[in-house]
């Protein structure tokens, strides 16, 4: 009797989840972005954290179907209900009055990138005072913030990752903070061998970040859906798969374009 009812919470979970999205019983759409190497239409599974959050749904009977669209408009859907969550977000207090909160698909630190004929080993905040620095659009300054409000740091904002390096390596900046893995994937995407020589990212970390799945507080079983999936993605951590996928993400294998 038990494995019955519990069947039948999961066949009722799946129609709802289905009906948010107009989709067949047991699919659930989620909001994408662009954000290579994690997130990508164009790139291998959809990226590297789409592919953890695909394969931790399918653990947990789910099939994900991702549409993708610019990241304020992702948002404003999660919020307004409008479909049933998005990949991959910073928790915030303002994103926890609308939306629920997965366990970490994947983290990463925030790094500084230079050129490799003017070195760094600058380890505070304060030690960049006087510098020109970018950063892409969209992006929070966090550990930057007070230093540019108070024109300690002169800061730009590129239109994107590559436009950040670019700038680099025309020497129209100093440094440009950015997500280690998100900067190392564009310079083997989009940057000839002697260009990748020329940058180099400094060890030392001026951030750390989580990124979840994030579930919109009116969908349906809201809570229910999460801790299903929280439990795919604690099985597929478990998983030798989970293991290959990761050393695949640390050899370039979501980048999805041959570096030139």
């Amino acid at each position: 009797m038990r494995g019955f009812w519990l069947g039948m919470l999961c066949l009722g979970l799946a129609w709802r989840v289905g009906a948010a999205g107009a989709l067949t019983p047991g699919q659930l759409e989620l909001a994408n972005g662009e954000w290579a190497p994690y997130l990508s239409e164009s790139l291998p599974q959809r990226g590297f954290a789409s592919h953890i959050v695909s394969e931790a749904f399918r653990l947990a009977g789910i099939r994900v179907v991702y549409r993708f669209y610019p990241w304020s408009r992702a948002e404003a859907m999660v919020r307004g209900g409008e479909i049933a969550g998005s990949v991959v977000w910073s928790v915030t207090p303002e994103r926890r009055q609308f939306a629920l909160f997965s366990d970490p698909v994947v983290s990463d630190e925030e790094v500084v990138f230079h050129l490799a004929s003017r070195p760094m080993r600058a380890r505070r905040v304060e030690d960049f005072y006087g510098l020109d620095m970018a950063t892409p659009n969209g992006s929070r300054l966090g550990a930057w913030r007070r230093a540019v409000d108070a024109g300690r740091i002169h800061h730009y904002v590129t239109k994107d990752v590559q436009s950040g390096m670019h700038q680099l390596l025309l020497g129209r900046i100093d440094f440009f903070p950015v997500v280690r893995a998100v900067g190392l994937s564009e310079l083997r995407r989009h940057f000839t061998a002697a260009e990748r020589a020329a940058i180099v990212a400094e060890p030392h970390a001026f951030s750390r970040f989580d990124y979840c799945l994030m579930i919109s507080r009116r969908q349906p079983d809201a809570d229910a859906l999460l801790a299903r999936f929280n439990l795919g993605l604690a099985r597929l951590r478990a998983s030798g798969e989970y293991r290959r996928m990761e050393r695949d993400f640390l050899s370039g294998g979501y980048d999805g374009v041959p570096a030139p």
